[in-house]
Formats: C-alpha cells, sequence, structure tokens
C-alpha cells in the first residue's frame, strides 16, 4: 500500500471519491462546498465532505472504501485535531469501524475526503431536506444548499471569510435573509 502524505491536501477528484463510495456501497449525502458549487457558487472545494449514515454495517462498508482509497487523516500540526505524529498518521488504519474512529479529514489516493460525523448533524436529520442530484455518471443525494450555507456561514475559518461575497450571493438567490 502506498499511502498518501498526510501532511498534504490534495484537491479532490470527485468522480473518483464518488466511484469509491458506489463502489463499496456506502450510503452517504453530500454536505459542504461542493454542494454550493452545484448551484452556481463559484468557489473551488478543498475536500468533499460526505454524511455517511451511521448503521455498523455502513460503517464497514465506508471503512473498506477508505482501506481501498489507502486513506490517511490529514495532518495538520494541531493538537486539537491531530492523532499524534506525522508517523502516527501513516500508521493509522480504518479499524475499528466506529464514529469516533472514523471522524476525520482524510488523504486519500483521489483527494481530500472529510467524513467530519460530530461537526455535521446526523444523516438521518439531513436525508429528509436532500434532493438527488447527478454528478456525472452518478446519482447522489445533496443536502439542502439553505442548511450547508447557514452552516459554513457559522464557522470563523479564513476560507470562509474570502468566501462572504459568495455566500452572500447565494442568501439572496435562496431567499434567506442578509447575515446581521
Amino acid at each position: 500500500m502506498n499511502r498518501p502524505d498526510p501532511t498534504r491536501k490534495n484537491p479532490p477528484d470527485i468522480p473518483a471519491l464518488l466511484a469509491a463510495l458506489a463502489e463499496h456501497k456506502v450510503t452517504w449525502l453530500l454536505a459542504g462546498s461542493y454542494v454550493l458549487t452545484l448551484y452556481g457558487a463559484e468557489i473551488e472545494p478543498n475536500d468533499i465532505d460526505v454524511v455517511v449514515q451511521r448503521d455498523p454495517q455502513n460503517l464497514e462498508r465506508l471503512a473498506q472504501c477508505l482501506d481501498a482509497l489507502d486513506a490517511v487523516p490529514f495532518w495538520g500540526g494541531d493538537p486539537k485535531w491531530d492523532l499524534g505524529s506525522v508517523e502516527d498518521h501513516l500508521n493509522w488504519r480504518s479499524y475499528p469501524a466506529t464514529i469516533t474512529h472514523l471522524d476525520q479529514l482524510f488523504v486519500t489516493k483521489h483527494g481530500m475526503l472529510d467524513i467530519p460525523f460530530a461537526l455535521i448533524p446526523d444523516y438521518a436529520l439531513l436525508i429528509g431536506g436532500s434532493t438527488k442530484r447527478r454528478v456525472g455518471r452518478f446519482e447522489i443525494d445533496i443536502c439542502d444548499p439553505r442548511s450547508v450555507l447557514v452552516a459554513l456561514e457559522t464557522r470563523n475559518r479564513k476560507k470562509d471569510t474570502e468566501r462572504a461575497r459568495v455566500y452572500a450571493e447565494l442568501r439572496v438567490r435562496f431567499g434567506l435573509p442578509p447575515v446581521p
């Protein structure tokens, strides 16, 4: 196995990541900034955010998918998020297939894949407001873009500050009130 460098954020190869999720029959829906690009936002997603159904069988399929992607958790030099040293990240394995263990931003052979269990509402809560959308050869479930936009605006990250104008334009398009 040739694992990717856990310190290097590579842009997502979205068709390849979608193919891996489909091949392993992972039940999931798309969240994050890539949803906004599907609605015309001119932003460059750093990763794709995947909200995964939390049942044990699906978590097992997700772990198998992560193995096939040679996934390693991203190491950013932040003790709050990192699992230890860079070497610890390289030695990480996808088992046990639990919510706590798989809640990571991953570097994969096809770019960045974020599985944010703790930061995003449960799949069961989001699937009701989702829609189906064709992305390449895949029909996928995507979160309501309004909920994605509201969630991103609550973050205090540099990239969200830089995207504030785009977010404001989307708020108008989606009929949301301006951010106070």
